[in-house]
């Protein structure tokens, strides 16, 4: 998940030209995903710092279950938008694979909270 966050967060932040691409924005939208990018970088560098730090995980309750929240949320924007059921009139359009990493985001966070809740509920 750290390494989906990275990616996401450098396209956002350092190459936001494809994302506006690949969603059918034109260049005024790039305000907006750097925008987004700056939300999802800590995310990025908090997961980098987990990993490395000495006691790992422990405590970190906090991280995994914004991560948790931030995926059922994308999770049940996603497929709403992908079933047109909102936003319909915006010209936009998602994937099944953005359907699929949010449920891989939502499947791992909780995948995460369940096997670490030893060490993050300290």
């Amino acid at each position: 998940m750290t390494a989906l966050f990275g990616v996401f967060s450098f396209r956002a932040l350092f190459a936001p030209d494809g994302m506006a691409k690949e969603f059918n924005m034109d260049k005024s939208s790039i305000y907006i995903i750097r925008v987004l990018g700056a939300f999802i970088t800590p995310f990025f560098l908090i997961g980098i710092y987990l990993i490395f730090r000495p006691n790992g995980p422990e405590g970190a309750w906090a991280y995994y279950n914004l991560i948790f929240l931030l995926g059922l949320i994308l999770s049940i924007y996603d497929t709403t938008f992908f079933l047109k059921g909102i936003d319909t009139e915006t010209g936009a359009k998602n994937s099944v694979t953005d359907l699929m990493i949010n449920t891989f985001t939502l499947v791992a966070s909780i995948i995460l909270i369940i096997g670490l809740s030893d060490k993050i509920y300290i």
